[in-house]
């Protein structure tokens, strides 16, 4: 049984002759009949019987016939919520992202996409970009986006750059950085990275530490009070009056910038949901 018998019991129920269903099929009627025989056997009962003027269907007919309606229907409902599916996405959409991303562009970011596909359910997970990507490299997130240099080799996109900067109440003296009181902020180990090689490219002498956190709000808020400087990416201080950022360069006096990605998948297009992010990132940024 295939599409083509659905057109044919619905043709034959509704010219109840075999010589006119034949014509507006464009089959002979030897053809027909042969199609007939064939559907009778597969499902193992009369489904017509012959009279000297057509065709009635027997009760095993008309059940099938029902039956075929309803095939039918059930087949175009699927057509058409495909075709809006595609028109408007939607299911569930999965975002790991750094601290930073999250905080100062994901709730413009996902208020402005709600509005335009309210049918997508998003959940999004926060935190260092180390443990979001780990998450993402085992699955557990269809986007991905985090700060600094990762070894992916599918798709990404390049979203932001932030200068690294040193923040301060007062302006500093660059010559004398590792003289003045640091408020060591314990960030993702990539970033940690980037800092240490720029200091000891600058430095010979480590960091003078007097506190340490793992809360930015509270490093900052130390900062603000005047107890010491700390490093992070410019960015983080917007919220923070009063301070001071002066922006880390490298030997070769270009600004040490903390890049932002956006990973996923070459099969995200499969996903309606991950596909239309994409798009709207890729259109904003």
């Amino acid at each position: 049984m295939d599409n083509k018998d659905i057109l044919l019991l619905k043709t034959l129920y509704e010219e109840k002759n075999i010589t006119h269903t034949a014509k507006r099929l464009f089959l002979s009627q030897p053809a027909l009949t042969d199609r007939l025989k064939r559907l009778e056997a597969e499902f193992g009962c009369t489904l017509f019987l012959r009279q000297p003027r057509g065709i009635q269907f027997t009760s095993e007919g008309e059940l099938l016939y029902r039956f075929f309606l309803q095939m039918e229907s059930s087949y175009q409902k699927i057509r058409d919520s495909l075709s809006d599916a595609r028109i408007h996405p939607a299911g569930t959409l999965s975002i790991a992202c750094s601290n930073v991303f999250a905080k100062y562009h994901m709730p413009r970011i996902l208020t402005q996409f709600r509005k335009i596909y309210p049918r997508i359910e998003i959940h999004m997970k926060s935190g260092f970009s180390h443990d979001r990507y780990r998450d993402f490299l085992e699955g557990k997130y269809h986007i991905c986006i985090v700060r600094g240099d990762h070894n992916w080799n599918e798709e990404k996109r390049l979203l932001w750059q932030d200068p690294l900067c040193a923040f301060s109440r007062e302006p500093l003296n660059m010559d004398l950085l590792p003289s003045y009181p640091y408020i060591h902020y314990v960030t993702d180990p990539l970033l940690q990275n980037v800092l240490d090689d720029w200091w000891y490219a600058h430095y010979r002498k480590p960091p003078l530490t007097i506190i340490e956190t793992d809360a930015m709000d509270t490093c900052l808020k130390m900062v603000q009070e005047g107890l010491g400087f700390t490093l992070l990416s410019r960015s983080c201080g917007q919220d923070t009056p009063r301070i001071t950022p002066t922006v880390l360069t490298t030997l070769e006096g270009k600004p040490l910038l903390r890049e932002t990605w956006m990973f996923y998948r070459k099969n995200y297009r499969h996903l309606a949901s991950v596909r239309a992010f994409v798009e709207f990132m890729e259109e904003k940024y």
